[in-house]
């Protein structure tokens, strides 16, 4: 996806009355989003996940909220990916590719002076294992369902710690891998 696919694109009107999303607002976050992915902009995947649109203008039709939260999730996605150094080239029609090396090669920024973060090491024990899972599908790799519910610790102060939304983030992305490979035919062993 380019800078250019975000910048146009456009959602549908949500399903019912006065619902949905600002779309000047939508707009005006994904043109940002797109100066991200060029280098004019910083936003995060944290950014796009925390990211609240008012409702739509009155008597005006708002986006469906559906839609564009799909497309967020799915920039988050590309965020990641820029973020590791890659461009994000799907190989076939499958789903978001996630490989063993990009979980062994991704790097969390720290909390925001004044917050807490995710314990680093319980977070890189988890990578570890969430590695062997990509690397190996076998019947003891990590499921969806466990990503889902997989908790970290809150560091002490003072000790390594990594930011939560990124963390969160991320583990949004494994949970759509983890569902994409377990939809897919059973080819290759």
């Amino acid at each position: 996806m380019t800078p250019e696919d975000v910048r146009r694109r456009r959602f549908g009107p949500a399903p019912h009355g006065p619902h949905g999303y600002h779309p000047a607002q939508v707009d005006a976050f994904c043109a940002r989003i797109a100066d991200t992915m060029a280098g004019y902009d910083h936003l995060t995947a944290a950014d796009i996940r925390l990211v609240e649109f008012d409702g739509p203008p009155p008597g005006q039709p708002g986006y469906d909220i559906e839609q564009v939260d799909d497309f967020l999730d799915r920039l988050c996605t590309e965020l990641e990916y820029l973020r590791l150094g890659r461009t994000h080239q799907p190989v076939s029609r499958t789903h978001d590719q996630l490989t063993p090396e990009d979980v062994l090669h991704i790097q969390f920024s720290t909390p925001p002076y004044g917050f807490r973060g995710y314990r680093a090491e319980e977070v890189g024990v988890f990578l570890d294992r969430l590695a062997a899972t990509l690397a190996h599908h076998g019947p003891n790799g990590l499921t969806a369902d466990e990503v889902r519910a997989v908790t970290f610790h809150l560091a002490p102060v003072g000790e390594p710690a990594y930011h939560l939304e990124e963390v969160d983030a991320f583990l949004d992305l494994v949970v759509r891998r983890l569902e994409a490979v377990r939809a897919e035919p059973h080819a290759h062993s």
